[in-house]
C-alpha cells in the first residue's frame, strides 16, 4: 500500500512541478504535452515514468543532452514521501491536510523562482481549504485573520518592505485553521530558518535584494505537522 502511495505520489509530484513552471508564465497547463523546455521536443513514454526516467537519462534530456534540473527528482521524490506520511489511511482529513501542503509547495516553488505568490493558486487553493474544512466540521478562527493583517501593517510600520502582501495573505488563510501557539510556531520557525539562510548566503559573499519568504513558511508548516503526527 505505502509503495502505491509513493507512486501516486511522484505522478502527482511530476504534474505539480509542471504547474509551477508554467502558470507564471502563462502558459497551459494542459497543453502542449510533457517536452523538453530546451529543445521543444515532446517527451515518449519511456521518458514520463516519475523518478527513474530521469535517473537513467543521466539527468540529461535524451533529445538535446542538455542537463535537467535535481528539482524535477526531488520534488517527485518528496511529493512522494508526503502521500506515505500524510495519507496513512483514506479518509477525507488526511486528504485535507495534504492537500493544504501540496498546494502550499506549489507557492513555494514559483515564490522561490519568481518572488510572487502565484494568486490564482491561492485563491483556489484557499477556497478548497476553506470549504473542505467547514465539510469536516472544524471550527475556523475568523478573527486570527484580521489580527494578522494588523499586526502585518505594524511591522510595515516598524520595518518598511520587510514582508510582501502575498505572503500576508497565506499567513492570513493560514491562520484560520491553526490555534495561536501554532501559528506562532510556524511564524518563528519560518523567520528563523529563513534569516538562516541570509546569513549562510552571506557568508557565501552572496548579494541578496530580496528573500522568497513562502518556502521558508512551507517548511514551517510541514515540521508543525510532522509533530502533530508524532
Amino acid at each position: 500500500m505505502q509503495f502505491l502511495l509513493f507512486l501516486l505520489g511522484t505522478i502527482v509530484g511530476s504534474f505539480l512541478c509542471l504547474i509551477a513552471d508554467r502558470l507564471p508564465k502563462h502558459q497551459s497547463i494542459l497543453y502542449p504535452g510533457s517536452h523538453c523546455t530546451f529543445c521543444g521536443q515532446p517527451l515518449r513514454p519511456q521518458e514520463l515514468i516519475p523518478v527513474l526516467s530521469i535517473i537513467l537519462q543521466d539527468f540529461r534530456c535524451a533529445h538535446c543532452q542538455h542537463k535537467l534540473s535535481l528539482r524535477y527528482l526531488f520534488c517527485e521524490v518528496f511529493t512522494g514521501c508526503l502521500f506515505v506520511l500524510f495519507l496513512p489511511e483514506l479518509s477525507w482529513k488526511n486528504g485535507w491536510l495534504l492537500f493544504w501542503l501540496l498546494s502550499s509547495y506549489v507557492l513555494a516553488m514559483i515564490d522561490y523562482d519568481t518572488f510572487l505568490v502565484e494568486g490564482r493558486i491561492l485563491i483556489f487553493s484557499g477556497c478548497s481549504l476553506i470549504i473542505g474544512a467547514l465539510f469536516l466540521g472544524w471550527p475556523l478562527h475568523w478573527t486570527y485573520p484580521l489580527i494578522m493583517i494588523a499586526g502585518f501593517y505594524l511591522l510595515q510600520k516598524l520595518l518598511p518592505n520587510s514582508m510582501g502582501s502575498g505572503d500576508l495573505w497565506i499567513i492570513a488563510l493560514w491562520s484560520l485553521f491553526l490555534q495561536i501557539d501554532e501559528l506562532l510556531i510556524v511564524l518563528i520557525i519560518a523567520s528563523g530558518s529563513g534569516i538562516l539562510f541570509y546569513a549562510l548566503q552571506r557568508l557565501r559573499e552572496k548579494v541578496l535584494v530580496e528573500i522568497p519568504f513562502v518556502p521558508f513558511l512551507f517548511f514551517a508548516l510541514l515540521v508543525l505537522l510532522l509533530l502533530k503526527k508524532a
